[in-house]
């Protein structure tokens, strides 16, 4: 054995130091280039290592541990021919080295060191196997072959000369470090903003971990790539993330391997143009942004769970703001309802709630004692709505949910205190809204005597809101003292009938547009809806009315056969209208297929009439949502809708929020592009009716509500 790795040996694999030799290893970087600057023979034609100094180098430097390696190969050398065996080899290296034989004959050293070596330095050709005598096949160990044996020895020879010195981080680290090192002395670590020495070394060890399966040259020009964005005061985490992107130029699937060993390294463009590196904390500000009211701290932290994992898994569909803000979006609707503005949102609810509250009361004064709980139900449903919404936080689309969160947040007494300064609410409010989660567990079970009780202390749920939002009336939300200015009046627009509502959407609904109307059975809606046809016929405008009662609308339907069509979907339907072409009389809303094919009929007649503006009014959303629920209801708008739209049409649907969960409501009112809200509103005189414009999509309207008169609606 060579006088130079026995010193090797013996200055790194000390008796009573085997952890070292256990764990030793260096970097493929430094034996790659002493093998190329000395030993030239080595380099085929085309630059690269020939045989068998390639896989020596290789298994030397990355596929064992090196010292290891070269003990092994300089035993079977001294042996010559004659053949050894794993265990023969390590009882060698350990007299030799004057150490215990047990570090390289037993245990995970001889299988893992030596054992596996051997075998693979036969399989590339460079060691054979050697046997006994014929019929025996008794297997005598291992030698290196006969032509192999003067490469080995040169390769051997090579690494004498420099390898002690090669081993510390020099070689390429040195002629780096004048570039980096010597130009950038510290970098911030991540996390603590503590300065800590900047080593290129250390970067390409990052980079040459077998982890990620990066080659010398990959890692070389990804450290490259980004020298000249390396700037005096860089973060850990910002030099990850340089090398990540120069990573996914050269090596795809080594950048992929990086991402997941350094999964804090990803970063994103934000709306202003500035980067950022995306962490929780960067991922719940962006959930804030997007929920606009607050999120449960539980749900806040699932939340930013799913979204930080949905975008590490895929980084390249989330580089900017807008793409997870979007994600983010869907996620809040898939669970949340949305709050386009909160205060026609606690004013709707909370109308809706003491309308409930009072049926409630009716229905007990008559022993009614089942609809009582249904009708409680609903109270408890809608008022929790306008609490979470008055607290300023998100509300859930299961009632369940909601009133464990109420709960929660009454529990910890630091929000205690925040609501009773905040919303000026002592210890008695508090208690009473706490009531809920018992009435909400009670209500199915409850009895007369118990319903008495649950419906007072409603009475005093509604009394504290009301009180709510009266105080953040006063202290941020003030009428406004005169009207806010109309715009100019758009052109390519459908006048609702009412120029009060045209007002708000600045000259009517939008053409071919779909437009929901959100209001109880009441006067103001019905003359809403029918000034919306009348409109239409005093324009000679083509006109589908979709109604379960075309009471009100047969002389139109009379007088204008080839432009006002009705679709009656409703069992007594002839005792309603007299037959017409124009008039199709369907048995309910039980069969949608029946109302389809009537519709395409009524399209095909609309072939011979001169082109001109048209309007749909669909009167039976509620019916159709009783009936069939709200998957089915959902699927029959999405094809409905699109289908009017192609034809030209303005549409406005009417539904009945009182009829229905807030989340089947929420389920349809999601399909139409547009929104208006009717709803009751205390006031000095007692409660009273008012409209509002909640949505538009692409397209500027007035958000100030008005208050609904009968007599303005009725001027023609």
């Amino acid at each position: 054995m060579s006088q130079f790795v026995k010193n090797l040996g013996e200055t790194l694999l000390k008796e009573g130091d085997h952890v070292r030799f256990r764990n030793e290893r260096r970097q493929f970087s430094q034996f790659l280039e002493l093998i190329t600057t000395m030993l030239p023979e080595a380099l085929g034609n085309d630059r690269t290592l020939k045989e068998p100094f390639k896989s020596l180098t290789f298994l030397v430097a990355i596929g064992q541990r090196p010292v290891t390696s070269l003990l092994i190969l300089n035993a079977l050398l001294d042996a010559e021919k004659q053949p050894l065996k794993g265990k023969e080899i390590g009882a060698k290296i350990a007299q030799t080295l004057k150490i215990s034989p047990t570090l390289t004959t037993q245990g995970g050293n001889y299988e893992d060191r030596i054992g596996v070596f051997l075998t693979t330095l036969v399989k590339v050709g460079i060691l054979e196997r050697v046997f006994s005598a014929k019929g025996q096949r008794e297997e005598l160990g291992f030698r290196i072959k006969k032509t192999e044996r003067e490469p080995v020895q040169t390769f051997i020879n090579v690494l004498q000369v420099g390898l002690l010195h090669r081993l510390r981080p020099l070689g390429i680290n040195e002629a780096l470090k004048t570039r980096f090192d010597r130009r950038i002395e510290h970098v911030i670590k991540s996390g603590s903003n503590e300065k800590q020495p900047f080593r290129i070394g250390k970067v390409l060890k990052s980079l040459l971990d077998p982890k990620l399966g990066a080659d010398f040259d990959t890692a070389i020009e990804a450290v490259e790539a980004i020298e000249e964005k390396l700037k005096p005061g860089v973060t850990t985490l910002e030099i990850q993330s340089l090398l990540y992107k120069a990573l996914r130029k050269y090596d795809q699937k080594v950048a992929e391997n990086y991402r997941l060993n350094y999964p804090e390294i990803l970063s994103m463009t934000l709306s202003d143009g500035s980067q950022r590196l995306v962490n929780y904390g960067l991922v719940k500000t962006l959930i804030k942004k997007e929920a606009k009211l607050k999120l449960s701290s539980s749900f806040l932290n699932r939340f930013a769970s799913t979204v930080y994992t949905t975008i590490s898994r895929n980084p390249s569909n989330y580089e900017n703001e807008t793409a997870i803000r979007e994600y983010i979006s869907a996620l809040i609707f898939a669970e949340c309802l949305r709050v386009k503005s909160r205060r026609s949102f606690v004013s709707s609810h909370l109308i809706d709630a003491a309308s409930a509250l009072e049926g409630c009361r009716s229905a007990l004064e008559s022993d009614e004692v089942d609809s009582a709980r249904d009708l409680l139900s609903q109270f408890l449903e809608q008022i929790c709505l306008v609490i979470l919404v008055e607290f300023e936080y998100l509300p859930f689309k299961s009632f369940e949910d909601n009133v464990n969160l109420i709960s929660n947040l009454l529990k910890a007494e630091s929000i205690r205190q925040e609501f009773q300064v905040k919303f000026q609410l002592n210890e008695l409010d508090l208690s009473r809204l706490q009531r809920i989660k018992f009435m909400a567990q009670e209500k199915d079970t409850a009895n007369r005597k118990s319903m008495d009780r649950m419906h007072q202390n409603g009475l005093d749920i509604v009394d504290i809101c009301e009180r709510i939002v009266q105080g953040l009336d006063l202290q941020v939300r003030p009428e406004p003292a005169t009207p806010v200015e109309i715009p100019q009046m758009l052109s390519n627009r459908i006048s609702t009938g009412f120029q009060d509502l045209d007002d708000l959407l600045h000259g009517g609904i939008p053409e071919r547009y779909a437009m929901i109307l959100a209001a109880p059975s009441c006067d103001e809606r019905d003359l809403l809806i029918k000034r919306f046809l009348e409109v239409g016929t005093e324009q000679d405008q083509v006109i589908f009315h979709i109604t379960v009662d075309a009471r009100g609308v047969e002389t139109q339907a009379a007088l204008h056969p080839s432009r006002f069509y009705v679709f009656i979907c409703n069992p007594e339907a002839d005792a309603i209208m007299e037959s017409s072409p124009n008039v199709f009389k369907l048995k309910g809303v039980e069969n949608l297929n029946e109302l389809n094919i009537a519709l395409s009929s009524a399209f095909r007649s609309l072939s011979r009439l001169p082109k001109t503006k048209k309007r749909a009014c669909i009167g039976i959303l509620s019916d159709v949502l009783l009936q069939h629920q709200a998957l089915t209801t959902r699927r029959w708008l999405t094809a409905l809708l699109p289908r009017l739209k192609s034809r030209d049409f303005t549409t406005l649907a009417v539904i009945n929020p009182h009829m229905h969960s807030s989340q089947e409501v929420q389920a349809i009112l999601d399909l139409f592009q547009g929104e208006i809200d009717v709803y009751r509103k205390k006031t000095e005189k007692g409660f009273r009716r008012f409209l509002r414009v909640e949505k538009l999509q692409d397209h500027q309207y007035n958000e100030e509500e008005i208050r609904l008169k009968k007599e303005r609606i009725q001027e023609a």
